[in-house]
Formats: structure tokens, C-alpha cells, sequence
């Protein structure tokens, strides 16, 4: 259910080293549909691996009457990133919007409008196969997720209940896997 120029570098690279800033904390409530154990399993259901430092702009997208949609029906909510450098798969922008993946109970705001850089892996936002909601969804919610403390190429993972996943990965030690399907492959495969 739930858009590629690529930057020289990365906000703050180069500069002294910025102070530590909290990870995001998303508190996932109820059972997850699948528990990701690697990076490998994460990008098998993702359309890209970027870097990405969030606008500070959200919006919301309707439930469609066609999906059951009532004036009543909680909306899709979206922040929109910058994409800041492509380490695997491509996307539609250099601008996108990503459905946030919860509230960060650090700031009582939606994850990913402030902080970053975040490393993400997505996927394209739908309600069902071939209905796309528009922009992208992070694999596994937050799972898909990790963020820099301030660090210049180090990111921690923010699902703390995904321990088989790395505790961090690295701009420059870490090999991100390859991307094999594409935007269109994965909304034909529905979610």
C-alpha cells in the first residue's frame, strides 16, 4: 500500500563533523506482513537504494472512493526528499515523495520531515497491484530505513525489532545490492 541528480557529496561532507543528532524512533504497532533479514531480501522488493535529505514539506493523498474511501478515511501521508545520490536502482526525480513511515516519537512529527540524510530502500506507493498512490513507500516501513547521526557516510538502522539486518551501513564500506526490477515490475506485482 504504502520522484535524480546525483550530488558530489553529501550534506556536511567536508566540513568539521557535525554534532550527533537522535535516530528517528517509530514505534510499529501489530504484526508485520514479513520480517526482512538482509539487504539482499530488502532490495528484491524495492525499485532503488538512495540517499535522500528530507524538505520539510508533507501533504496528504485521499483514500480513493474506489478503495473503500469515505471523507471519513485517514489519508496517506507524504514527505517530500531530495535525492541526494542514487547507490542502487533509479527513481522518477530528484524530488520525490515517500509515505512516512510513522511518527517519531523523538519529535511527535512524521518520520522523515526533518533530520537526515536517511538511506532508503523503495518502492513505488500503492494500494493495489497496477494503483499506484503516488510517490514511494520504504521497504518494511521502517525497516527499510536507516539514518546518520551526523556521522559523514555512516547510517544506523531505525527498526530496532530487525536485528538480523545491520546495526549500520556505510557510504564506503558497505555494498548495497544490486537492483533488478524496475517501478513498473513491482506495481504489476502489486503489494
Amino acid at each position: 500500500m504504502l520522484a535524480a541528480t546525483i550530488l558530489v557529496s553529501i550534506v556536511g561532507c567536508g566540513d568539521a563533523a557535525p554534532s550527533a543528532q537522535p535516530i528517528p524512533r517509530i514505534v510499529v504497532e501489530g504484526s508485520r506482513a514479513r520480517d526482512y533479514k538482509s539487504l539482499d531480501e530488502l532490495a528484491e522488493k524495492s525499485n532503488a537504494v538512495l540517499v535522500v535529505k528530507p524538505t520539510g514539506t508533507q501533504s496528504a493523498v485521499p483514500l480513493p472512493q474506489r478503495n473503500g474511501g469515505t471523507p471519513e478515511s485517514a489519508p496517506t501521508l507524504l514527505v517530500q526528499v531530495e535525492v541526494v545520490r542514487i547507490l542502487s536502482g533509479s527513481v522518477s526525480d530528484d524530488v520525490i515523495n515517500i509515505v512516512s513511515p510513522g511518527i517519531d516519537e523523538n519529535t511527535g512529527k512524521l518520520a522523515l520531515l526533518n533530520g537526515g540524510p536517511y538511506i532508503v530502500f523503495v518502492a513505488p506507493a500503492m494500494y493495489a497491484a497496477n494503483d499506484p498512490v503516488g510517490g514511494y513507500v520504504i521497504v518494511g516501513g521502517p525497516t527499510g530505513l536507516f539514518a546518520s547521526r551526523g556521522a559523514q557516510d555512516v547510517f544506523e538502522r531505525v527498526d530496532s525489532e530487525s536485528s538480523l539486518l545491520p546495526a549500520e551501513v556505510s557510504l564506503n564500506a558497505t555494498k548495497f545490492p544490486k537492483i533488478t526490477k524496475t517501478e513498473e515490475q513491482l506495481l504489476n506485482e502489486g503489494p
